[in-house]
């Protein structure tokens, strides 16, 4: 897949983590949020770090879970880090809020 292609938006599973976890206060009200992410396949993810766009597809559940769409905040990220099954974090500062895994098959869902 070219640069290009790497803005391709994909569906995935996030769950914010609760305030007991480190996370959030609440889940963002949405619809967009945009924020650093990490992908467990990066070393050295801070010198690496991409910024995603995530769309809410719908609120989150009462486990602070949903479906969303994601994609790079720039046409020059690596496609393969949003490929199906992969695995990231989302980050505020040094703070994890959020886990997510890329969904391309939902018939299981």
């Amino acid at each position: 897949m070219s640069a290009a292609e790497s803005n391709n938006p994909v569906t995935a599973r996030l769950r914010w983590l609760r305030p007991e976890q480190g996370g959030r206060t609440a889940p963002p009200s949405g619809p967009t949020y945009s924020t650093v992410a990490r992908f467990d396949e990066t070393e050295q993810w801070l010198k690496n770090a991409w910024s995603v766009v995530v769309k809410f597809n719908n609120p989150p559940d009462s486990t602070w879970s949903h479906f969303v769409t994601v994609c790079f905040l720039s046409d020059a990220a690596p496609a393969d880090l949003l490929a199906n099954g992969r695995v990231f974090t989302l980050y505020e500062g040094h703070r994890k809020v959020a886990e997510g895994t890329v969904r391309v098959d939902l018939s299981g869902e």
